[in-house]
């Protein structure tokens, strides 16, 4: 009954917060009383209408007036409070896994592998969720995705004004930053087959509608933002203004399928955008990369941004390993999700498979937003614990040794599964890193598994102390308990956080003649005097501008 128990005083509150109008319900009779006397006594002294019986069960289906959600309450706390009852749970609606009609959803292997159809037994999206994908645009008329694309409603199409006052006038569906106009539109190329609107299909391709595919979401809120050309290159400042537009105008999700290799210096105008967007509630998922390298070592950006609302996805392929050509990095890849030969939207009513770290994000992305359907209230980062707690376990080199897994995610936020969050991470000695948990019912007690590699304290704040592996144990106030992932402590990725931020090395050495104290500059070495000199790193290649990925 304990473990029933938070589940009830969720559907409790429910009910009497809105008033529903529920009216059936199932209890079962515990083991060592007479089935039928208690079922007798409970239908003349709570006023319930007995409608059938499993006696094998030992269950009973109820059924109560329900005129107000005080009374509902009232009722089912002397249910509950009931010393022959064992537990009391809502007679919900069960559905078919129905296949969706969609004529081409048979291809769509990736759907299939991370076990949609059961999560899309508890939700299939919601409109009222809005994912931006900040790309090469989107095919808005295209026949699978126009009914998902987002509208500004509070701008009026065609009159030549900003009605919302956001800045952009007439944006009714987006912004092209890349044109500097207010049509989002994919514009394909021989570099571009339609990068922005396959990863659009991936998330939100209308589902059940006879037509080609179905998005991971059937139904949700795209938000095509243009900074990549038909090239499908753009830059880091256009980048940096995608993303503001996105948090400003309503975007819950960020779904980024582009980057670059890059020092964090380099990239800070993008990192303090998605600051800006972790400050906002707003989750950033981005691609890890397709170089076959490691993110631990060779940093892109923006997936290697390092902040809680980020999700840097690798790629996983119909056998759950990596293809060769994704990125992958122990402690700056958070989880892999399938990326190889994806079937999805192409822009003039079309379809096509394409390959990439750019195809896994957005089903991350996609996901996520099935969660945040399901639970609009979940933050980034417990959205990110969720992923990496659920995800299968799979032999691909993330923080979590995970690739997705829809029915298990959607499966925990339905039932507030407990959850350490964050569920993995990295940190250097003496560093330290706070905890908290997501589910079960608080408060929650924190242990660490290796308290000589890493002490946490009762409210979860973590102190590395020596290089190490532990886990992070949380309890909540009903005894029930959950297991952090791997927590890396002593361990660091490369990260050459005082690189040159131009993209030309030639001006870097020349900077460092002129001033040697600059922070790329190398100032360890010098002559055989033994002071500080003015030599010049190794640089970083340069950074010519974002790509999709």
């Amino acid at each position: 009954m304990y473990r029933l128990w938070p589940v009830f005083m969720s559907l409790l509150v429910f009910c009497v917060a809105l008033q529903v109008s529920a009216a059936e319900y199932i209890v079962k009779v515990k083991k060592n009383i007479n089935f039928h006397k208690a079922l007798s006594v409970l239908h003349a002294e709570n006023a319930v209408r007995i409608t059938s019986i499993h006696q094998i069960g030992r269950l009973a289906k109820i059924s109560m007036e329900t005129s107000s959600g005080k009374a509902t309450a009232h009722r089912l706390s002397m249910l509950v409070a009931n010393q022959d009852i064992e537990y009391v749970v809502e007679n919900i609606k069960l559905h078919a896994l129905e296949t969706p009609s969609d004529s081409r959803f048979s291809e769509q292997w990736a759907l299939e592998k991370i076990n949609v159809l059961s999560a899309w037994g508890l939700t299939k999206g919601s409109n009222n969720i809005v994912v931006a994908v900040i790309d090469t645009g989107a095919d808005t008329k295209h026949e699978d995705l126009a009914a998902n694309i987002w509208t500004n409603q509070k701008e009026i199409a065609g009159n030549g004004k900003d009605d919302d006052a956001n800045g952009f006038i007439d944006d009714i569906n987006g912004w092209d930053f890349h044109g500097n106009d207010n049509n989002p539109n994919d514009e394909t190329s021989s570099a571009n087959p339609g990068h922005g609107t396959h990863c659009s299909g991936i998330i939100g391709a209308v589902g059940n509608n006879n037509l080609g595919i179905s998005g991971i979401n059937q139904h949700v809120s795209i938000m095509p933002i243009r900074f990549l050309g038909a090239d499908g290159s753009g830059d880091l400042f256009s980048s940096t203004k995608a993303i503001d537009y996105a948090i400003s105008n309503g975007a819950h999700i960020i779904s980024a399928s582009w980057g670059a290799p890059a020092t964090k210096a380099m990239a800070q105008p993008i990192i303090e955008a998605i600051e800006r967007a972790n400050q906002k509630g707003v989750l950033f998922v981005a691609a890890a990369g397709n170089e076959g390298a490691s993110n631990d070592t060779t940093p892109s950006y923006p997936a290697n941004a390092g902040l809680s609302n980020v999700i840097n996805v690798a790629a996983s392929n119909p056998s759950d390993k990596k293809p060769s050509w994704s990125n992958l990095g122990r402690l700056t890849v958070d989880l892999a999700s399938p990326g190889d030969e994806i079937l999805s939207t192409l822009p003039g009513n079309k379809y096509g498979k394409l390959s990439g770290t750019s195809m896994a994000t957005p089903l991350v992305a996609g996901l996520a937003a099935l969660l945040k359907t399901q639970n609009p209230t979940l933050t980034p980062a417990q959205l990110k614990a969720i992923l990496q707690s659920t995800g299968a376990k799979v032999e691909i080199e993330t923080a979590c040794k995970c690739r997705i897994d829809a029915a298990a995610a959607t499966n925990a936020v339905s039932i507030k599964t407990l959850t350490v969050v964050p569920a993995a991470g990295h940190l250097d000695i003496g560093e330290t890193l706070t905890f908290g948990a997501w589910g079960g019912v608080a408060p929650y007690t924190f242990t660490s598994s290796d308290p000589e590699v890493a002490t946490v304290t009762d409210e979860g704040k973590l102190t590395a102390v020596k290089k190490g592996e532990i886990k992070v144990n949380v309890k909540d106030s009903l005894g029930a308990l959950a297991t952090s992932l791997d927590i890396l402590v002593g361990q660091k990725p490369s990260e050459a956080t005082g690189g040159c931020p131009f993209g030309d090395p030639l001006i870097c050495m020349l900077m460092c003649i002129i001033m040697p104290d600059a922070p790329w500059c190398n100032n360890d070495g010098g002559g055989d005097d033994g002071k500080e000199g003015g030599g010049v790193p190794g640089l970083p290649p340069g950074f010519p501008g974002m790509s999709m990925i």
